[in-house]
């Protein structure tokens, strides 16, 4: 397995594993299939495109034909002046014939990485379904601390979804 930053020539595998996702586990994501079904890639091409303030890491596993992007996940920074000793995790996903395998750990090991390399950042966030039992055990096990919950925080009809909130401070830095 490769654990790699995506790149704009990635949007194609990007977007069906995203859609993917949204479609397997709607309560898992604050957007929706509906919502992005229809993006433009050079729309997502954009977001992929990695800085210092932001990346998208993926999973690739080698197959007959190439590669598959197997799973993905996010890192950005705050942009507001008084936010921006912070970053988040945002779209953690793999898919679920590539579970079991500890690439949600290499993901998250990674975004980690990135963020830590970022300067003056402070802590890193993240949202989880309340009822996502081993997202949570892995991001406790990844130093993550839970800080309280929003409850009905997502509504997949016809059920709402309480979202747990968790920090993982960083060692301390300067300004």
């Amino acid at each position: 397995m490769q654990i790699r930053l995506l790149t704009p020539t990635d949007a194609s595998a990007f977007q069906a594993l995203r859609l993917a996702g949204l479609l397997e586990a709607p309560a898992a994501f604050g957007s929706s299939f509906e919502e992005e079904r229809d993006l433009p890639l050079a729309t997502i091409a954009g977001r992929l495109e990695a800085t210092p303030e932001k990346a998208v890491i993926g999973a690739f596993e080698a197959t007959g034909g190439g590669t598959a992007l197997a799973g993905v996940v996010g890192v950005m920074r705050e942009d507001k002046a008084k936010q921006r000793h912070k970053a988040f995790i945002w779209g953690m996903y793999v898919a679920p014939g590539y579970r079991g395998r500890r690439l949600g750990r290499q993901l998250m090991e990674q975004a980690l990485a990135v963020a830590t390399a970022m300067p003056g950042l402070r802590q890193v966030t993240l949202g989880v379904n309340l009822v996502n039992a081993p997202a949570i055990a892995l991001y406790e096990a990844m130093g993550f601390v839970r800080y309280g919950v929003e409850p009905q925080a997502l509504y997949v009809a016809p059920d709402y979804h309480d979202k747990l909130e968790m920090v993982h401070v960083l060692a301390a830095r300067g300004h």
